[in-house]
C-alpha cells in the first residue's frame, strides 16, 4: 500500500509539472515548429503510458480496498489460476501501445532528424558554430561576422547550423526551438531549426565538459528581418553596442584572437598544485600552460561582437584534429565538403559525421 501511495503521489508531482505549476517548463513552451514537434511526440507517448500507469495504480487501489482482511464479503478463490479474458488484457493492450510507440519512434527520427533542412521559402541562413572553452563562438560566413555567446536570426526563416568543437564534446541546446546536437572536436554535425515569432531563447551545453561548461550560456534572439539586417550593418561597421550596449565590440576574429578565447580549466588550487608537483618537462609544459590559461571563469563570457572573421577559421579548427587522419591532410576536402549545401550534406550523412570524408 505504502509504495502504491508513493506512486499515486509522485504521478500528481508530474502532472502538476507539466501542467506549468512547476515554472518555465521550456520543453512544453515551444517556439519553433522543430520543438513543437518534438514537444508533441513526448506528450503522445507520455499519455500512451498513462493508458497503463492509471489503470493500474487504480486497480491497485481498488484491489487493496475490496480484498481487505475486513471485508468478508470479497470471493476467495485460493485455486485460481487461469483467464483468458485477462491474458488478453494485460498482453494484448501493452503489446498494441508499445507497436505504436515504435512507429512514433520512427516517423519521429526522421522527422525531426537535425539534419533534415526546414521545408520554407525563404533561404536558409548558415551559422557556424564552435564550441570552445567555455564558451559558444558563431560565425556567419554569408556575412563575415562574427559573435562570442549571442546568436542572432530572422523569425521565420530557417537557420542552418553548422557545428565542431575546439576542445571535448558538447552539447548544442536550445530547448525552445529544437533538440540537442552534439559538437564534436574534427567533426561537424548538423541543426536546423526556426522561430515562429521574435523572442528571446536561452540556450545552453547540455553535456558536462569541464569545471567551466555551466558558463556555457548564451541567448538566442529572434527579430523581423529588418532588425537583423539593421545588426548585421552595426556589427560590420563596429557599432555593434548601438544594438546591444552590454556587448563588447571588436574588429576581427583571426586564429591570434580565437587562441586568446580559450578559458583554463582547472581551479587556482589545483594550478598552484600542478606548477608546485612538477617535476619531469611534460609536467612543467602542461603546469606552463594551465598557469597561461588561467582558472576556470565563474561567470559567462560577455557577448562579443566581431566586425570581420578571418577566411577559413571554422574549417581550420577541424582540419586542426583532422590534418594527420590516416597520415594525410584533407584540408582541400574539408572546405569543399563545409561549403556543400544542407540538403546536400543530409543526403550524404545521416548522423554526426566527419567533416572530412575520404
Amino acid at each position: 500500500m505504502r509504495q502504491t501511495i508513493l506512486a499515486v503521489l509522485s504521478l500528481s508531482t508530474m502532472a502538476a509539472l507539466l501542467t506549468g505549476c512547476g515554472g518555465d517548463m521550456v520543453l512544453l513552451n515551444s517556439q519553433g515548429p522543430v520543438a513543437e514537434g518534438q514537444s508533441n511526440l513526448m506528450m503522445t507517448a507520455i499519455y500512451l503510458m498513462l493508458l497503463v500507469v492509471i489503470p493500474s495504480i487504480i486497480m491497485a487501489l481498488w484491489f487493496g480496498w475490496k480484498y481487505r482482511a475486513s471485508n468478508k464479503d470479497a470471493d476467495y478463490k485460493p485455486t485460481w489460476a487461469h483467464s483468458t479474458a485477462i491474458e488478453i488484457v494485460v498482453w494484448g493492450i501493452p503489446v498494441i501501445i508499445i507497436g505504436i510507440l515504435a512507429w512514433l519512434t520512427w516517423w519521429g527520427s526522421h522527422k525531426y532528424d537535425p539534419y533534415r533542412p526546414i521545408e520554407s521559402d525563404k533561404a536558409p541562413l548558415t551559422v557556424q558554430v564552435i564550441a570552445e572553452q567555455f564558451k559558444w563562438i558563431f560565425i556567419y560566413p554569408e556575412q563575415n561576422i562574427a559573435t562570442v555567446n549571442e546568436i542572432r536570426f530572422p523569425e521565420q526563416t530557417p537557420v542552418s547550423l553548422r557545428l565542431t568543437s575546439n576542445f571535448t564534446m558538447n552539447s548544442f541546446f536550445i530547448p525552445a526551438l529544437s533538440g540537442q546536437i552534439y559538437a564534436m572536436a574534427g567533426m561537424q554535425t548538423h541543426l536546423n531549426l526556426l522561430a515562429n515569432s521574435t523572442g528571446q531563447y536561452r540556450g545552453f551545453s547540455s553535456n558536462y565538459s569541464g569545471y567551466g561548461f555551466s558558463q556555457m550560456r548564451f541567448l538566442a534572439h529572434s527579430v523581423t528581418e529588418a532588425d537583423f539586417d539593421q545588426w548585421v550593418t552595426a556589427v560590420k561597421a563596429g557599432q555593434g553596442t548601438t544594438i546591444n550596449p552590454e556587448a563588447v565590440q571588436k574588429t576581427v576574429l583571426d586564429q591570434a584572437e580565437f587562441a586568446s578565447l580559450r578559458d583554463g580549466n582547472r581551479s587556482q588550487k589545483q594550478i598552484d598544485a600542478m606548477v608546485r608537483n612538477a617535476k619531469t618537462e611534460l609536467e612543467k609544459k602542461l603546469a606552463a600552460t594551465a598557469e597561461a590559461e588561467g582558472p576556470y571563469k565563474t561567470q559567462p563570457h560577455p557577448v562579443t561582437y566581431y566586425s570581420s572573421v578571418e577566411q577559413g577559421l571554422f574549417e581550420s579548427v577541424i582540419n586542426k584534429y583532422m590534418s594527420n587522419y590516416h597520415g594525410a591532410d584533407h584540408s582541400a576536402q574539408a572546405e569543399t565538403a563545409l561549403e556543400a549545401p544542407a540538403s546536400e550534406a543530409h543526403v550524404n550523412v545521416e548522423h554526426a559525421t566527419a567533416s572530412v570524408e575520404e
